[in-house]
This record gives C-alpha cells, structure tokens and sequence, in this order.
C-alpha cells in the first residue's frame, strides 16, 4: 500500500529538512468516557454513509441545531470543505480535487435555497430561528473522494475521510466562515454529537472519531459519540494493514501500520509511553479510545491521528499528533485566527515529553529550534492563517513560540513548572474554545508580576 505525503508535509520536508512536518458540561459523565464530563451539544449529526463505488459515497446528514446565540439568526452556515479541495479554489492544494455534488437541501420536507461558495455552506431558512430554538435540516449529497488527496482522499482501496461533511460554523456576531488553507485548519467547530451509519462494498477495518470497538472488518455498521469536535472516517483494507491494540488508563489505543512494516511495535509502544505521559502530566483524557493510522498523513482529528511508516520521524511527529487531543481537541480555540494556541502548545508538550523520553531537558526541542532557524519568523504569532507565508508560519508557530515558552519556564522551574502550568491551564478550560485574552490573562494571573512585557513581545 503506498500513500502520498501531502502538501503539507512536503513543505515542511524541503524547508526546514528535518522530521517534524508537518461551558456548558453535563451533570453526568458519558458512557464512553473515563474520567470526565462531557460539555452537552448544541448541535446533533445523523448522517448514512454509503459507497456504493470505489471512492464514490452517496451521504445523507440530518442535522439539528440550536440557536445558543442571543441573536436570531436568517441562515445557517456550515464548512463544506470538499467543495474547495481543488486548485481553482485554493492555491496551494495538490493532488486530484475532491468532485461534490449536492443533491437536496431540505426542511420537513421543503426544499430550502442556499449558496456553496468555495468552502462555505449557506442555507436560508424560511424563518428566523430565535435564540434556544431548533432548526433540523438534511443535506443529500454525493461526494467522490481524490485519488492521493489532501486529508480527504483515496489511497488504493484505502478511504480517509477528512472534513467530509458539511460542519456546522461557529457563530461569533456573524458565521466564521474563512477560505480553505491547506497549511493549516481553517474550520471551526463546536462540541457535538453524532450517530453515523455506514454501508460499504466489502469489509473494511473501521477507525473513526467514535468508538470503534475491535479491530474487526464490517461492511457495515452504526457509530455514535458524543462532545467531538470533528467527525473523521477511515476505511482501510484488511490485507494492506496490521494493528496492535494496546490499554494505557481507560483509554484502548488502537495502532494501524501498513502490512510490510517492522515499526508495529515500535509505534504502539510509544504510542502508549506518550499518551500515558500527556495523561499523568496534564490531565485525563475521558474518551474510550485513540486511533493511529501509519499512513503519512501527520495530521490530528478527535480520538484519532495519521502518523508517519517512517521509525526515524516517529518521536517527533507521532507525539507530536497525540498531544493535539489535549490542545486542539479537548482545549479548542479558533485555529484560524490563532493557530498558535493549539500548534504551539502541542509543539512545547512534545518537547517536555521528548525530552523526559531521552533524559536530557533541552534534547526534546531540536525540532523547534530547526523549524525557528529555517527561515525568518514574524514577531507576532497571533497573525491569521492568510497573514503568514507557508515557511514563516511553520518557523514561528511550531519554532519561535515554543523555545519563547521553553525560555520562559527555565527561569521559573523548569519542565516541571511548564507542565503544572499546562495542568493548570487544562483544568481550567476543558472542553472549552480559548481565545487570545482569555490565554493572556489565565497566563497573567497565574505568574506573580507582570508578564505583560513578555507576552506582548510576541502577540499584538
């Protein structure tokens, strides 16, 4: 089995020539966590998933949302993605375009009038929908996934569905909708839930966003999970993967790496020391599992990454994705605007893991002082995805911001110090979206002194 390393990855290989590329909670906590309660979900996804081709899937999403707005609002605004993964509508996107073809958009029945504007999914509602209220909608359509894509793509007989159905925006004042830009996340979204039905043309293993249970090929089957932030679906082959099934606390990690591979153990084991450690460190991850796919993907998604087959970029990258399901997933912010607070901080934890892995306290940040050295960065790293260049971006976002960090804690503790605080900080924000003041003043009130100066050398 043979998959394409992505645009992104690509980038990173050639400019920095390294490894490393890339508040409303429920009384009672979830069946299908270990430790923690669950936020309740202001937005419900009932989606039938059927291919009835090779890469070719025929979708069927009931969505129902809540108006948790003071506003009313005239549309409803959803991330299509697939829409604009081709080069017409997004410079920097390689490999084939993803073909989306919508077929109704209806209320009870009623057909309502919307617009599709590269990424952006509008839909008019015939009224206002009032605050509290619920507005439930069902988008038909067909989706052919790209030979070899970005994220979303077919490899083989292997099908990674990224971003593959319309997401709800979050609504700040107006919809956040932005252009597609494939060096970073784009999209932004809430807590939710989801049911998700699938019907294929053979058995395929199952590695979703959801409990998948065993590693058992189906070809068909019914997935539900609650407070994920991002649906993502894998249906690999059997013949082109093996899989190790590991436990580390409450947590079933379940390891996927392509058949021919030597690296099966070697990945689950650092799968488990890494989980293990951002659990024991920073806090409780109260979801049942964690998928890891060994496909080059390098990219995060809720309860489950894409990791590299290469043994010599696992310590950097794998880590690098895992620690993501505590910021970016279960601490969220708007990767847009500040993509900083999830890729920075996940950067700085990998470097405290790696550098407790190895025993020496300046060993794990090899790859963030190459990414800073590799090209000039910004002062600020608070810029939006549009504002940076691909490589400044990767400099200060992965590099400068975390060696600032790393900086910072030598003179107040050191690593331990640095990982109290992101306890601390994680405590305090679960399963809720930061914003840039809200980070500044946690990170004020939680040193004696003022630490204006320092944060203000690096954020606007």
């Amino acid at each position: 089995m043979k998959r394409k390393i992505g645009f992104l990855a690509f980038l990173v290989f050639i400019a920095v020539s390294i490894y490393l590329v890339i508040q409303y909670y429920s009384d009672e906590p979830s069946e299908q966590t270990g430790n923690a309660s669950i936020p309740q979900s202001n937005t419900s996804y009932d989606i039938e998933l059927d291919m009835r081709e090779a890469g070719i899937f025929q979708v069927s999403a009931d969505i129902l949302i809540t108006n948790n707005s003071q506003e009313s609002w005239a549309d409803i605004a959803f991330h299509f993605v697939p829409n604009a993964m081709n080069t017409e509508m997004t410079n920097g996107y390689s490999g084939e375009p993803a073909d989306v073809e919508v077929n109704s958009i209806t209320s009870s029945e009623d057909e309502l009038r919307y617009e599709l504007d590269s990424d952006g999914l509008f839909i008019e509602l015939e009224s206002d929908l009032t605050p509290g209220e619920q507005q439930a909608v069902t988008i038909e359509y067909t989706l052919t996934l790209p030979e070899n894509g970005m994220r979303l793509a077919r490899v083989e007989n292997n099908y990674y569905l990224a971003h593959w159905y319309p997401m709800l925006a979050e609504y700040d004042g107006g919809w956040q909708i932005n252009d597609y830009d494939p060096k970073g996340e784009s999209y932004e979204t809430g807590y939710d839930d989801y049911t998700v039905t699938y019907q294929l043309p053979g058995d395929y293993l199952i590695a979703t966003s959801a409990p998948d249970g065993k590693a058992e090929a189906s070809s068909s089957g019914t997935l539900t999970g609650e407070a994920i932030k991002d649906f993502y679906t894998a249906f690999l082959d059997p013949a082109d993967w093996q899989v190790a099934e590991r436990t580390s606390g409450n947590t079933e990690l379940r390891v996927f790496v392509p058949a021919e591979s030597e690296i099966l153990e070697k990945t689950a084991e650092l799968s488990v020391e890494a989980f293990a450690y951002f659990e024991e460190n920073i806090g409780d991850y109260p979801f049942a599992e964690l998928d890891l796919i060994a496909n080059d993907g390098y990219m995060e998604y809720p309860n489950i990454v894409e990791v590299p087959m290469d043994e010599d970029l696992l310590d950097s990258i794998l880590v690098h994705e895992i620690a993501h399901q505590w910021f970016y997933y279960l601490v969220a912010n708007d990767p847009y605007e500040n993509a900083w607070l999830d890729e920075s901080l996940t950067e700085f934890s990998t470097g405290l893991f790696l550098s407790d892995y190895y025993g020496d306290e300046d060993s794990g940040f090899q790859n963030a002082k190459a990414y800073e050295e590799s090209y000039e960065t910004e002062t600020y790293a608070d810029l939006a995805l549009d504002e940076f260049d691909t490589p400044a971006y990767y400099a200060t976002v992965y590099g400068k911001v975390p060696l600032l960090l790393k900086g910072f804690f030598d003179e107040r503790g050191g690593n331990g110090a640095a990982l109290e605080f992101l306890a601390d900080y994680y405590e305090e924000f679960q399963f809720q979206r930061v914003t840039k003041q809200q980070f500044r003043e946690f990170f004020e009130t939680y040193f004696e002194g003022d630490q204006q100066a320092f944060l203000d050398s690096w954020l606007q």
